[in-house]
């Protein structure tokens, strides 16, 4: 029986991937945008602030990906803030962490900050399962990690896996 799409959400279909960076194209640092999460303690809602590094515009928004069924697509809602919304909920109890996020092709690479600092991770994005699985990869992703969780935004948060 299919799944039922919560209210407001849609269907996202990820891939990810552990990035070895010797490998990896040249990181356009003037395109990287900064993304700073708080993944809110006792739920599912994760708490965005994205920097465009070049400009220094911010974008605000809390989402939610629902638990999926497959670790390969999920539904996801999202609601965009205005700071101060931001900075409101910004004081709620949780675990953070902070990357800076580069355009290559149909990825985006996300390299890790603070304890996490060396992690570096690919992440394709579509609609559907089939489009997923269709995107070719290229050699600077190393190894498919989507079904293991220990590399999901809300785990590398805790760090409890001492996964780098």
């Amino acid at each position: 029986m299919p799944v039922k799409l919560p209210k407001y959400a849609h269907w996202v279909a990820e891939r990810r991937f552990l990035v070895d960076a010797g490998k990896a194209p040249k990181l356009d640092e003037a395109g990287a945008r900064r993304i700073e999460d708080l993944y809110i303690e006792g739920g599912r809602l994760r708490l965005r602030c994205i920097t465009q590094l070049a400009t220094g515009e911010r974008e605000f928004k809390l989402g939610k990906k629902y638990a999926p069924d497959n670790p390969l697509i999920g539904p996801m809602a999202n609601l965009y803030l205005n700071e101060e919304e931001y900075d409101v909920l910004a004081r709620l109890p949780g675990t953070r962490l902070a990357k800076r996020r580069h355009k290559v092709g149909a990825f985006v690479v996300d390299v890790f900050e603070g304890d996490l600092a060396g992690l570096v991770l690919a992440e394709c994005e579509a609609t559907n399962r089939m489009a997923a699985m269709a995107v070719e990869i290229p050699d600077w992703c190393v190894r498919e990690v989507t079904t293991e969780p220990e590399y999901t935004g809300w785990r590398l948060a805790q760090n409890k896996d001492g996964v780098i």
